[in-house]
């Protein structure tokens, strides 16, 4: 079975790029502890998918997400976060390795994402502790750390472990795309076999994504860069978390 772990949803950028039919992907299970965020990820009508409420981590548990909805909503208090009004919200860990155990086999293929804000170094530290790192096929990772004081020196460690394990990985640094969901489908497109696929005229519509997600894709389609972030700014998903954070 072919498998793809979607590590910090978001509004459903990567998950977007996941369910092209050409990557024949048979699972996709995004993990999403943020609240604001599982209100539009769980609009995406596709029978794939899987949306958990539970960040990965090195431990199960619950702690304190700051910034929650926000792009760079993060478990480290000592993150930087660029918005003026920060909500915290208190949500639930899973220990990685035993995420995977319970619910893949040794058989799968398996595809990871992460893009956690600071998560990734308790994701990978644990998966390769636990020797269970071996069995995906191919990991895109953000080293978020690097914005984070307190972590930040865990990049390098993590990376050379990595190496050492003979993992392949990539980072938005390795590749030519300028970031976000257009690098996660460079990546796959170098690792991932196409597949002819059903459902491709229906994903091509757009018709699997929730309307907020339709309206966005359609919006940077369509409108000049500087027009499309402002109105971004001003009235996406997060310019409302903030605005109800402001307000609270």
């Amino acid at each position: 079975m072919r498998i793809f772990l979607d590590v910090g949803g978001h509004y459903g950028e990567t998950l977007d790029v996941a369910l092209d039919p050409r990557w024949g992907f048979d699972k996709v299970f995004c993990f999403e502890p943020a609240r604001p965020c599982r209100r539009i990820l769980r609009g995406f009508r596709d029978t794939r998918v899987r949306v958990l409420p539970v960040g990965l981590s090195n431990r199960t548990g619950r702690t304190t997400l700051y910034g929650t909805g926000l792009l760079g909503g993060s478990v480290y208090a000592d993150k930087r976060q660029f918005d003026a009004h920060v909500e915290a919200e208190t949500v639930d860990l899973v220990r990685a390795t035993d995420w995977l155990l319970a619910n893949t086999s040794e058989d799968d293929e398996i595809y990871l994402k992460l893009n956690c804000e600071g998560s990734e170094c308790d994701v990978l530290e644990d998966l390769l502790d636990s020797g269970v790192i071996h069995r995906f096929h191919s990991i895109y990772v953000d080293f978020d750390v690097r914005k984070i004081p307190s972590q930040a020196h865990r990049q390098e460690i993590v990376e050379e472990r990595l190496r050492q394990q003979g993992q392949r990985f990539v980072t938005p640094e390795s590749l030519t795309a300028p970031g976000g969901s257009a690098a996660v489908r460079e990546w796959l497109s170098a690792v991932t076999p196409a597949h002819a696929g059903s459902g491709t005229l229906r994903y091509r519509l757009g018709l699997h994504r929730p309307l907020y997600v339709w309206a966005r894709t359609a919006a940077r389609a369509a409108l000049p860069r500087p027009v499309y972030a402002l109105a971004a700014q001003r009235l996406g998903a997060q310019s409302r978390q903030r605005a109800r954070a402001a307000a609270g």
